[in-house]
């Protein structure tokens, strides 16, 4: 292929799975930052450079999606200067984004390079589950929940009480022989996250005070706004990438956090806990709940514009859907693991997990419980 990269260029190994070459910094990929990569990429993120007379017309609504054989075309409102986005979905995926995705590199990530890495990595063999991972001498529990349960806060809680290490907090990568391979992005946080380690983290006076608007604009509420605008006609991928142009979401990498959590790259898996809001509850899953319920967490993450519009395109394959092979690598992943239900009306759901999951995490302190 003989892919040549500019030298100013951020290159990505994602375990030797996945290469990416963006011409923009990705935050969220920065634990796999390499200075270059030995093998031309998987996936190559640019700028759109065409201009508007060598362009289709784009229909002047909200957004439009686009696609001719293996080449998928997004816009909205404004263009090229606004929320645009073309994908080659071949071999080697190129994507052209619009100049504004430049200065919002957070939606760059979430809103278009994570949907593509998810079903490139299907078609390498993995699936990219919406769970947090946390390993206890190389022994794996994967903890997934819907959106805005209380995932995050229930992993830091865990890291800083117990003498366990950290994979992943919003997604894992898991292999079919029950192998998981860590994917550390930073963590969205909240006040009320950061409440559940504030003695400990490292945020400096400034990113405290930042905290407080942040958080009120990327809140649960704040998402709800978003996804309310995303099914009207309005531009709300543009929107949405104007707003973290200038409030970016408040994200840091758990040592910031927490800085005695340590980093573990892969383990293996050995148990799952599904956590949820709701009376006090605990029970063990059939094999098949729980495979339907880790597949259907994948979807509910990637809700916001422009996904909806992009989602058939980019889950098929040489004229197969991808969804069937993913649901495949859960299945073979979870075939021997016990996977729990596990509610909490208190989201003490941290204080459980060594109980649940019937493995030895070794205290490291014990904090009271949540109010």
């Amino acid at each position: 292929m003989n892919t040549r990269t500019d030298p100013s260029d951020y290159s990505y190994n994602i375990h030797n799975i996945l290469k990416v070459v963006s011409m923009y910094e990705l935050p969220e990929l920065e634990y796999f930052r390499v200075p270059a990569l030995t093998s031309d990429p998987d996936i190559l993120i640019r700028l759109e450079r065409r201009r508007r007379k060598d362009r289709r017309r784009t229909d002047r609504t909200a957004g439009t999606t686009r696609r001719a054989t293996d080449n998928i075309h997004y816009a909205e409102l404004l263009g090229r200067y606004g929320f645009e986005v073309s994908i080659s979905n071949k071999d080697r995926v190129n994507i052209a984004v619009s100049p504004i995705l430049r200065f919002s590199r957070h939606v760059l990530y979430t809103n278009v390079v994570e949907p593509i890495l998810r079903w490139s990595f299907v078609r390498k063999g993995y699936a990219l589950v919406h769970a947090a991972c946390i390993s206890f001498d190389g022994q794996a529990v994967l903890v997934t929940a819907r959106t805005d349960t209380g995932k995050t806060s229930t992993i830091l809680r865990t890291l800083d009480n117990y003498a366990c290490s950290f994979l992943s907090d919003d997604m894992t990568i898991v292999s079919k022989d029950g192998r998981v391979l860590s994917y550390p992005k930073p963590l969205n946080i909240s006040n009320h996250t950061l409440s559940a380690v504030n003695a400990n983290s490292s945020l400096t006076w400034w990113e405290r005070i930042a905290l407080q608007f942040q958080s009120r604009l990327h809140s649960r509420s704040g998402r709800k706004v978003g996804l309310n605008i995303g099914k009207s006609r309005l531009p709300a991928a543009t929107m949405n990438a104007i707003v973290q142009m200038f409030v970016p979401p408040p994200k840091y990498m758990i040592h910031r956090l927490i800085p005695k959590a340590t980093y573990a790259n892969f383990a293996t898996l050995t148990r799952a806990v599904i956590i949820e809001r709701g009376p006090e509850y605990v029970e063990a899953l059939q094999h098949d709940q729980a495979v339907e319920t880790f597949v259907n967490n994948a979807e509910d993450a990637y809700g916001f514009p422009p996904y909806p519009s992009l989602a058939n395109s980019l889950s098929q394959w040489k004229g197969k859907d991808l969804h069937s092979q993913e649901q495949a690598i859960v299945d073979m992943a979870l075939k021997t693991i016990p996977t729990i239900r596990l509610r909490d009306p208190k989201f003490n759901w941290w204080q459980r997990l060594p109980v649940v999951t019937n493995l030895s995490f070794g205290a490291r302190q014990f904090a009271a419980a949540d109010d």
